[in-house]
């Protein structure tokens, strides 16, 4: 969700309206600045795990977020993903359905086989295919439903879904400033105690 999110709140209330003035200006220009680096939203030609996650997201699957140019180089890498993981899955339901056509008299004489679901490519085709979700909907409840006919994709979904953004490293950092700003302590200078967590995160 970060990278969607994000540019969403950069592009939807960050712009420059006409009514700005030079402090209001310069303040946006700075959280402009500060988000972009901070969440990396610059395209560097490197698809990462946030790319691949907000991909698998089926509420941001258009990629409305990404530049054009990096649209396709993260669908090519996702698609790459799946063809990995596609051969190692097998889906109970394709079995059946084999079992089925093969007891036709005119399937056996044709040998009519159709391609399986277990496809990398057919599954991916069908997933760009499937409406974006909305954004207030549930995702992993979208997945849910539809891990049959993904078995492959929902695989990795479940992998990139789950990385969690979490903040802790600032947590610990915090945690560092309690252990050293101690009752016992709590007259050091500001500058003392900035200089002692840098010293404590930085130790190694």
């Amino acid at each position: 969700m970060v990278r969607p999110l994000i540019h969403k709140i950069v592009t939807s209330h960050y712009e420059h309206g006409i009514e700005d003035d030079n402090i209001t200006e310069r303040f946006k220009n700075t959280i402009l600045y500060q988000l972009t680096t901070r969440f990396e939203l610059t395209w560097k030609e490197i698809v990462t795990a946030r790319h691949v996650a907000s991909f698998l997201n089926p509420r941001y699957k258009d990629m409305e977020h990404e530049p054009v140019s990096a649209r396709e180089k993260i669908r090519s890498h996702v698609l790459q993903l799946i063809e990995s993981v596609a051969p190692t899955i097998t889906n109970p339901n394709d079995t059946e359905e084999n079992d089925l056509k093969m007891n036709n008299v005119l399937a056996f004489i044709y040998k009519d086989h159709t391609n399986s679901t277990n496809d990398a490519f057919t599954q991916f085709t069908g997933y760009l295919s499937e409406p974006q979700l909305r954004f207030d909907l549930n995702p992993l409840e979208w997945w849910r439903t539809r891990e049959e006919k993904y078995p492959a994709i929902a695989t990795i979904a479940k992998k990139y879904l789950a990385i969690p953004s979490t903040s802790a490293s600032s947590e610990r950092c915090f945690s560092t400033a309690g252990n050293i700003v101690t009752p016992k302590r709590s007259c050091l200078l500001p500058e003392n105690v900035d200089m002692l967590v840098f010293l404590y995160q930085n130790r190694k």
